[in-house]
């Protein structure tokens, strides 16, 4: 099969191209000049050993020598380093095994004229991909390719689907000018090795360094020389990764091309827009029974739930069911997504869903006979690969008495009590996803006004809005990063229009009126809400509670941001904890970050006073949270850190954070229970 590459394909294989030799330019400008200064070093060091032996000599010739060498090191030891995948959660399957899809595989080898893959394993995720082990051979010495398939993505498409999936990878490896993107691959690999692999250097200087103070002395030269080129291949580094992502984004088009000849465009267009709604399902499942690991629970069969929570929240969610498979379109999140703001992310190695679909559908390519039946029916000895998926998906759950495997129908009442838990009620009509039932100034209520119909205060038009001062506030912010720089571009799309990064500000100052202008409507239309419904809770003599709830949640609303910027506060504190420091500078900060902690401390104990957050809180966590509030928790002792305390002390800092954003969740659906249950008794 041969597919014509496109023009920017084409384009971005040259330019990366062009950045691999600059690299190899640059790369033997130093070796060669690293050469020079070991044969420098070595001449001087061994000169004045063999004329002027003496102690002082000795060492600091020796220290000479070692410093050009370790420089050497540094510049070649990606020669002798490996880049292998861990396969301890994967599943090896062979062709007795499974020949349904080992047939398949061989069907799509012949197509598109690639090699079959060196092993094939079976994992438990939404995903497919081809691995293999690399080094720097692998860029002159054939390497043959795994390929790892994700019972889960088998689990969520047919077998005509899957074919797309599965053919877009090995579309990756169907041409010679793919190549590039290997190399590219082992260049990022070469100079990773050298920026953060430094393990063995650093090894190798220490114990140099304990033999003689004045070998150590000359050792800075050698620290001196690879922090300079760390600093030059920084840089390349930035500069390859650019093209080598560019040049990632054209390839994915051009497998895509390849799948579509081989499948239809419907097939792979189909599949790559359920793949990310079938992985929310899967982790839904799957963090179903992280969280209730204190009751024992584990699944009879994790994939009949993920399909259960792909059907509720398909049907939810008013999405199409053909032959059992949620249809997700390609404007299914633009409801929620107003934003007018476009920008290319340069470090981004996919492109969107949107674009490849739009692609896809434009070589509209048709095939006569598509297998819509369910691809999880090729798997033969499902429930023995059940079990061994499982056993490694769970493994690190710390369960303690007897499991309780819950059959599929358990699971989903199970489920949809925790779903209608942290739902709001369908009433609302979406218009609290992104809002929040607020009222800033109480004085200008009216408490005599008429009721405003529900099916006017949560209209579709209401709604919009909602999802557009939600996307207004998320364009000021992006605009706002690329006016101070945070954000590095040269250009950015507007309403359709290019602009350069430079002109942000002027259209920062245009969305921020408009946001403003239409966070005043919606403004208005809470008030009118808590009007309506206050005149409507006269009826059950719920006009003080509401008035009370709302208060209380202005309250915590008014705080939250301070609290959440105390998270970041703390966390910044605490990260050189991550980083080398000098002992007497652990010591310093853990010193003056004593006030923080205590502060920390305060808001634990504070929320831990609530029984409502309490029965969030898994068993564990509560204990460990408890024991971080209430005990002295010495972080540093003698030379070493305390890992357990600094568990205590990471884990309270995550869940603060947790507990902050739960707790807002908590208050807003409290208020809005009550609306509901107000509204229930006024219709009576």
């Amino acid at each position: 099969m041969k597919i014509q590459e496109s023009e920017g394909f084409q384009k971005q294989v040259k330019k990366t191209l062009i950045s691999i030799f600059i690299f190899i330019v640059v790369y033997l400008f130093l070796l060669a000049i690293t050469i020079g200064i070991n044969i420098f070093f070595g001449y001087i060091g061994i000169w004045s050993i063999i004329n002027y032996p003496n102690i002082l000599t000795i060492g600091l010739g020796l220290g000479l020598i070692a410093a050009g060498l370790t420089t050497l090191f540094f510049l070649i030891k990606f020669i002798f380093g490996s880049n292998k995948t861990d396969t301890s959660d994967l599943i090896e399957i062979t062709e007795a095994e499974q020949p349904e899809l080992f047939a398949m595989i061989d069907e799509l080898v012949s197509e598109i004229k690639t090699d079959f893959p060196q092993k094939v394993f079976l994992s438990h995720n939404v995903n497919a991909s081809v691995f293999y082990n690399s080094s720097f051979w692998s860029m002159f010495l054939p390497v043959r390719k795994n390929l790892q398939i994700g019972i889960g993505l088998i689990n969520s498409l047919t077998k005509q689907e899957l074919k797309a999936i599965l053919a877009h990878e090995f579309g990756h490896f169907s041409q010679r000018s793919m190549k590039v993107g290997s190399y590219v691959y082992n260049v990022n690999n070469i100079i990773y090795n050298m920026l953060y692999n430094n393990e063995s250097i650093n090894s190798i200087q220490n114990k140099m360094a304990n033999l003689s103070g004045y070998i150590a002395l000359t050792l800075y030269i050698s620290t001196f020389s690879i922090r300079g080129i760390q600093t030059i291949l920084q840089k390349l580094y930035d500069y390859i990764n650019i093209n080598y992502m560019a040049l990632s984004r054209e390839m994915e088009f051009h497998a895509d091309a390849v799948s579509v000849n081989v499948s239809g465009s419907k097939a792979l267009a189909d599949g790559l827009l359920r793949i990310s709604f079938v992985n929310y399902s899967f982790d839904t499942a799957t963090y179903f029974y992280e969280r209730k690991m204190s009751e024992n629970f584990l699944p009879q069969d994790i994939y009949q739930d993920q399909k259960s929570v792909s059907l509720f929240l398909a049907k939810k969610n008013k999405y199409e069911i053909v032959n059992g498979f949620p249809q997700i379109t390609i404007d299914a999140g633009a409801k929620y997504n107003k934003s007018k703001l476009n920008i290319e992310d340069q470090w981004a190695s996919h492109p969107s869903t949107e674009d490849r679909v739009n692609a896809i559908n434009k070589l509209n390519v048709l095939v006569d006979h598509e297998n819509d039946g369910p691809a999880i029916e090729i798997l033969r000895n499902r429930e023995v690969l059940l079990e061994k998926v499982q056993k490694l998906l769970f493994s690190e759950l710390k369960h303690e008495g007897l499991i309780n495997h819950l059959n599929n129908s358990e699971f989903q009442s199970q489920y949809e009590l925790d779903y209608y838990k942290n739902e709001f009620d369908e009433i609302f009509n979406e218009f609290y996803t992104y809002n929040n039932p607020l009222v800033h100034d109480f004085s200008e209520v009216n408490y005599d006004s008429e009721i405003t119909p529900i099916h006017e205060l949560f209209s579709d038009k209401n709604v919009e809005l909602s999802f557009e001062v939600n996307s207004l506030l998320n364009d000021k912010l992006t605009l706002e990063n690329i006016s101070n720089k945070t954000y590095k571009l040269k250009t950015f799309d507007y309403d359709g229009i290019k602009y350069k990064a430079k002109e942000a500000g002027n259209i920062l100052n245009q969305v921020e009126a408009i946001y403003n202008e239409k966070l005043s409507e919606l403004n208005a239309i809470n008030k009118r809400v808590f009007e309506s419904f206050y005149q409507m809770a006269m009826v059950s003599n719920k006009e003080y509670d509401l008035r009370n709830v709302y208060h209380k949640f202005k309250e915590l609303d008014d705080v939250f941001d301070e609290k959440y910027q105390f998270y970041f506060e703390i966390s910044n504190k605490y990260a050189f904890i991550y980083q080398q420091q000098e002992m007497s500078s652990i010591v310093t900060q853990l010193s003056n970050n004593k006030p923080l902690e205590k502060k920390l401390k305060e808001e634990i104990t504070e929320f831990l006073k609530s029984d409502e957050i309490k029965a969030e809180l898994s068993p564990e966590i509560l204990k460990y949270l408890t024991h971080f509030a209430e005990n002295e928790l010495l972080y540093f002792y003698g030379s070493s850190y305390d890992d357990s305390n600094l568990g205590y002390l990471f884990t309270a800092m995550q869940q603060y954070q947790n507990l902050l954003s739960r707790s807002y969740f908590i208050q807003k659906k409290k208020l809005l229970d009550l609306q509901k249950y107000i509204y229930d008794h006024y219709k009576k």
